[in-house]
């Protein structure tokens, strides 16, 4: 039987951050806490990393990879160790294989309310 650590994220774009041959997109999903006898909404950032060349394509299109946006991401889980300074570091990173557009943000230019 084959195992793997997967994820899915619902949440806004923030920054995209593209280089040569991998980007990382900052996504912003909320959550409800209670908070006494109140509930509040906690946003939590996470980073995606996109490796695939053709995710990597689609999400450079200005109307997709758009802040704001509503998007699913769905990927693998990886953790890594590396040692730094002599002390082990361990990192966790969320690798996309699946990107899709749920709602697009609103322009605001043209917006007329």
């Amino acid at each position: 039987m084959i195992t793997n650590a997967q994820f899915r994220i619902i949440g806004r774009i923030g920054n995209i951050n593209a280089k040569d041959k991998v980007t990382h997109i900052s996504v912003a999903s909320d959550r409800q806490v209670k908070d006494g006898d109140n509930w509040t909404t906690k946003t939590d950032w996470n980073t995606v990393t996109v490796l695939s060349e053709a995710l990597r394509k689609r999400l450079a299109n200005a109307k997709v990879g758009r802040q704001g946006n509503l998007m699913i991401f769905e990927g693998a889980i990886q953790t890594n160790a590396y040692e730094k300074d002599g002390e082990k570091v361990y990192s966790t990173s969320l690798i996309a294989q699946d990107v899709d557009v749920l709602s697009f943000a609103k322009d605001t230019k043209n917006e007329t309310d």
